[in-house]
């Protein structure tokens, strides 16, 4: 297995090449279902005036959609150069660039402001260790973490795994990112022994969307 380093630097260099096709994607057709629902799950439980961290944020769009929808403010971490830079443009052209900041990193080790709403949309999955990042999305998270990961439940759970093994080889075989199916009840349990609890769950085709929430009282 590689080392950490080279991981998240295959990472960024992988969604650099991919960033204007993920800027023009949303800037046609929106959010994805996924991501949509994720969205909804959020608005439900109010985003007036809420503070955002999105890690993993891609060219933006989320954060966007929930600035359009009353947050206060939006900070977006992402390994990509180019979809930091996407995102940057994005905000702007959206009249939101002086609510949000996105920067480049690592958001499993990036320093992150404690924050009422925390978003990783499907980046768990590019993590071969997925406990940092959702150890630094646990405490910058005040009351909502919301996420996405491949639909790992189910009747389609096994023909699902065997998918996934046969696009990571030829993923490994042309140098490109692997993607990484993580144990869901661990994830449920890291989640609850902060103090969070699962508030929704939804899936799609291809994708499980999460919110989980925590009361005020059991804020850091």
């Amino acid at each position: 297995m590689e080392s950490p380093e080279k991981e998240t630097d295959r990472i960024g260099e992988e969604f650099d090449a991919d960033a204007c096709d993920f800027c023009d994607r949303y800037k046609r057709r929106g959010l994805s279902k996924s991501s949509r629902l994720l969205l909804d799950f959020i608005l439900n439980e109010g985003a007036q005036d809420k503070t955002v961290v999105d890690l993993g944020c891609g060219a933006g769009g989320f954060s966007v959609e929930l600035l359009k929808k009353g947050a206060a403010s939006a900070i977006g971490v992402d390994l990509s150069p180019k979809m930091v830079e996407a995102a940057g443009e994005l905000v702007r052209v959206s009249g939101f660039e002086n609510r949000a900041k996105f920067q480049v990193g690592n958001a499993a080790e990036a320093e992150l402001p404690p924050s009422d709403i925390v978003i990783i949309d499907k980046v768990l999955c590019c993590y071969s260790n997925w406990r940092p990042l959702l150890k630094n999305a646990i405490d910058a998270g005040r009351a909502m973490v919301g996420f996405i990961v491949p639909r790992d439940q189910g009747l389609a759970k096994w023909p699902f795994r065997i998918g996934v093994r046969v696009v990571n080889f030829f993923q490994k075989r042309r140098g490109k990112i692997m993607f990484y199916l993580h144990p869901l009840d661990v994830l449920d349990r890291t989640l609850q022994d902060s103090g969070f609890t699962q508030q929704k769950s939804q899936g799609s085709r291809l994708w499980l969307v999460f919110l989980y929430t925590r009361p005020p009282t059991t804020r850091a």
